[in-house]
């Protein structure tokens, strides 16, 4: 049976989160997982005012051998990496065959968000990340039946918590009757975080309510 789990590893055990450390307001996007010819995680997106120093750091690290911007928007640009060294957890992950379905970087760890085939899926991840010198964490694991109202949409719980929030608030009616910097006094984080949030989460409603195969 299908689960969710939630896995942590340290900021430093993954370059990446060693370029955050240099750059803490940038932020990382990690929507998906794409094996592809020239690696893991090939592609990613970077949020925030200081991509050059962002993109200086990871340069500089040592685990990758090149990097380049693919396209930039107001706050962020798309980045594509080959790595020297595969970054871990997320080799892990593929070989566990699971699907990456949200990242957040929180303090000094991150934090991974899976649908993972079973139980015994996790426990290969598990012993993966031990073989390897992963400092792998695993904080809770749940079927598909335990997972709160709205995860069965694709949305966590934050997502659906701040997709709920504007609807009540009358951030969709028009005119609007709030801002974004509004809902984002109401959850303690930055607008562009709170209008990310609400992106994905609408995305993954859409996805999975009005988009067929057909």
């Amino acid at each position: 049976m299908s689960v969710i789990v939630e896995l942590s590893v340290p900021v430093d055990d993954f370059p990446l989160g060693r370029a955050l450390t240099v750059t803490p307001d940038m932020e990382v996007e990690l929507e998906r997982i794409v094996p592809t010819g020239d690696g893991t995680l090939p592609f990613f997106w970077v949020w925030g005012d200081d991509v050059e120093a962002f993109v200086s750091k990871l340069q500089d690290d040592g685990g990758i051998e090149e990097l380049a911007i693919l396209d930039r928007v107001d706050d962020g640009a798309l980045l594509r990496a080959t790595w020297t060294e595969e970054p871990g957890i997320i080799e892990a992950i593929v070989e566990s065959e699971a699907i990456l379905l949200e990242v957040n970087r929180r303090d000094d760890v991150w934090k991974f968000r899976l649908r993972s085939p079973d139980r015994e899926a996790v426990v290969a991840l598990q012993r993966y990340c031990a073989d390897h010198d992963i400092d792998l964490r695993l904080n809770w694991i749940h079927t598909l039946t335990e997972v709160k109202a709205g995860e069965q949409y694709g949305l966590t719980d934050d997502q659906r918590r701040t997709i709920v929030a504007a609807f009540e608030a009358g951030y969709f009616d028009e005119p609007r009757e709030t801002t974004l910097e509004e809902l984002s006094d109401q959850f303690d984080i930055s607008s562009r975080a709170v209008s990310k949030r609400m992106r994905r989460g609408l995305r993954n409603l859409i996805a999975a309510t009005l988009v067929t195969e057909d």
